[in-house]
């Protein structure tokens, strides 16, 4: 019996192996808020953690951000590198407000076209590295936009990115 049991955990310790190794290389915490125009205070938010590409779009779900056209909205991220292998050089990380067909749209903005905000920083990702951003800005019309950061050239066969909808009416 104590025979079975030692083969039945290294079975199952060779199988699990891949899924113990295997890591995210980013850690992206998004937020979206509005603020109260008298006060400066945050009335309500919303949150997004990190998805990778492929597939396109993601996995997760994207939450749905409600506000009115020329409210004071502030989109708020923080990316930390959680690659402990040493350094990921000319990373790009990108953030953009743009405009979108509809919620939940998969297709990835072109950050060559016009936005309602947008940014990005070049770096060496080095362990632990953190890169974040806070900007306030308006949407002047209705529609349906969308908040997003992503890495690019990480090296790897993946890159990750956090995104909100918003439904601006």
């Amino acid at each position: 019996m104590k025979n079975f049991k030692r083969i039945l955990f290294a079975i199952l310790f060779v199988a699990a192996f891949p899924l113990l190794s295997w890591g995210e290389h980013a850690d992206i915490v998004l937020k979206v808020f509005r603020l109260d125009p008298e006060t400066g205070v945050t009335r309500d938010e919303s949150i997004a953690y990190s998805d990778q590409e492929p597939p396109g779009g993601g996995v997760k779900p994207r939450p749905l951000f409600k506000v009115k056209a020329k409210d004071r909205l502030v989109l708020q991220f923080i990316l930390i590198n959680t690659y402990p292998h040493g350094v990921n050089k000319d990373v790009t990380v990108r953030y953009c407000v743009v405009r979108r067909e509809k919620v939940k749209q998969k297709e990835v903005p072109d950050f060559r076209g016009e936005m309602v905000s947008k940014g990005q920083f070049h770096l060496n990702f080095k362990p632990k590295t953190r890169v974040g951003a806070r900007v306030a800005f308006t949407v002047p019309e209705p529609g349906i936009y969308m908040l997003r950061v992503d890495t690019l050239n990480t090296a790897s066969d993946h890159e990750h990115f956090s995104a909100i909808d918003l439904q601006v009416e």
